[in-house]
């Protein structure tokens, strides 16, 4: 099957709603990157070994930036009832975010400060912990779900080694 059949069937479980937009574009940036390295493949000389085209598509794919995401506190949890606390992580650095009745805190933080992530779980809810090396207070955010709390872990994980 050809590239446009490909980019065609991804069009229709879009425009279908089984993928999301987000899902759509990691799918078509990879069928594009796989022609791509087959385009190269077939004008590269003989001599080219099957390690380095693996290494190439590898180098590729880890080029991709990482999504955006926020995440914020459950109003189910002590202190977040009018005001959740709120995470962003983005590509550069994260945003953590404290808002009040008047004004808000917001503190930007660099991923290679970041020293340690601590998660601690309850039936539904965890606290997370961010201690940086840079001298400010550890951030704390206090009832966000479970499995967000991992994904924040993890999101910050992968941002430092992609940085």
């Amino acid at each position: 099957m050809n590239l446009t059949d490909e980019l065609r069937k991804l069009a229709d479980l879009r425009a279908e709603g089984l993928l999301t937009e987000e899902e759509f574009a990691a799918a078509k940036r990879r069928l594009l990157l796989d022609e791509r390295d087959q385009t190269a493949a077939e004008a590269d000389t003989a001599t080219t070994s099957t390690s380095s085209r693996r290494g190439a598509e590898t180098n590729a794919r880890e080029a991709e930036p990482l999504p955006e995401k926020t995440f914020q506190s459950s109003r189910w949890s002590a202190g977040n009832l009018f005001f959740p606390d709120s995470l962003t992580l983005a590509a550069g650095d994260m945003l953590f975010r404290k808002r009040s009745l008047i004004g808000s805190r917001e503190e930007h933080i660099n991923y290679k400060a970041v020293a340690s992530v601590r998660v601690k779980n309850g039936l539904f809810l965890a606290n997370l912990s961010i201690e940086t090396s840079g001298g400010s207070q550890p951030i704390f955010i206090n009832g966000l779900w479970k499995s967000d709390a991992q994904e924040v872990q993890d999101l910050i994980r992968a941002y430092q080694r992609a940085g």
